[in-house]
């Protein structure tokens, strides 16, 4: 047992070395960073300007962070699809499996030790990404955080990594069955477009088509409903709503009208209770990346390695 988890934590020091000094990682990371260290010092500056207290509903505070969510749903999936499209087949066309597994190592090791490897390469690029343009923010606007406020930033750092994990597992799962690396990128790329970009226009036309609704035609309730249904398979949707709140309604029925709080940090509101109003969009945001990671695993058990 002993020897099992060193080889795995061996494989995942390799692994998390390796993508922390690839230069396209460093280079896909550097501009994500740049983003959000700019977004984080327009955000302080805005801020500043602004003044008075950062509790409420509308606060800056909260119109802030809620346009970081905005940068990490659109900018955050390409950074874990640049970690990930490769993990398996790039391995598998080199044939360093092939050497690796003619050593006392197994394949569960191997799948496991590079998963641990490059979640904690991601985990350890969000950290430094949110964290950096928080500090900026905040210096430059010159508030005082409070420790519940720092509370909810750390929350947030965590729903940051689920969001971004998501589409680390997807890339992972879709280089698991592809036998060339670009094949692999076209594909993770497509369905990161279809799933944040392209999603909203493909439920609209679905709805349209399923109640026989034509475009031009004010959307009914149910058209409404069957649109939100289709967009609720994308992660993005879900991170979206625990950061700024839910619509009326929700995934499985779970929200109401009534609720008041908005988002994460609505201070006005204990973290309790959000995780109450929010439970369902955190439970698929932990299940999605968890299930597209156990079909890779599943997947490269079964596989045969050999080119």
């Amino acid at each position: 047992m002993k020897r099992n988890i060193e080889n795995v934590f061996v494989i995942a020091q390799k692994e998390f070395a390796d993508s922390l000094w690839s230069p396209r990682f460093l280079l896909i990371l550097g501009i994500f960073m740049t983003i959000l260290l700019v977004n984080g010092y327009q955000a302080g500056q805005n801020m500043s300007r602004m003044g008075g207290e950062f509790i409420g509903v509308f606060s800056p505070l909260i119109n802030s962070f809620i346009g970081l969510a905005s940068l990490i749903t659109g900018v955050g999936g390409l950074v874990a699809v640049g970690l990930g499209f490769d993990a398996i087949v790039k391995e598998r066309k080199s044939g360093s499996l092939n050497v690796l597994l003619t050593h006392p190592v197994y394949r569960d090791q191997v799948i496991t030790g590079k998963l641990i490897g490059m979640m904690v390469t991601l985990g350890l690029g969000i950290v430094i990404s949110i964290v950096a343009s928080t500090g900026i923010m905040v210096g430059v606007s010159g508030i005082t955080v409070s420790t519940e406020v720092i509370g909810r930033i750390i929350v947030f750092v965590v729903l940051a990594f689920l969001f971004m994990l998501s589409y680390l597992a997807l890339s992972v799962a879709i280089s698991t069955f592809t036998k060339e690396s670009s094949s692999s990128l076209m594909y993770s790329i497509a369905v990161w477009l279809a799933l944040v970009l392209l999603l909203s226009m493909i439920a609209s036309a679905a709805a349209g088509i399923i109640t026989e609704q034509s475009i031009s035609e004010d959307a009914s309730e149910n058209q409404v409903k069957i649109t939100r249904a289709i967009m609720y398979i994308s992660p993005a949707v879900h991170f979206e709503e625990l950061i700024t709140g839910p619509p009326v309604g929700g995934l499985m029925g779970g929200k109401s009208s009534s609720s008041e709080m908005h988002g994460l940090f609505d201070t006005g509101f204990s973290l309790g209770y959000w995780v109450e109003q929010n439970w369902d969009n955190l439970l698929v945001l932990i299940v999605f990346p968890v299930i597209l990671l156990l079909i890779s695993y599943m997947a490269f058990m079964r596989q045969d390695i050999t080119m």
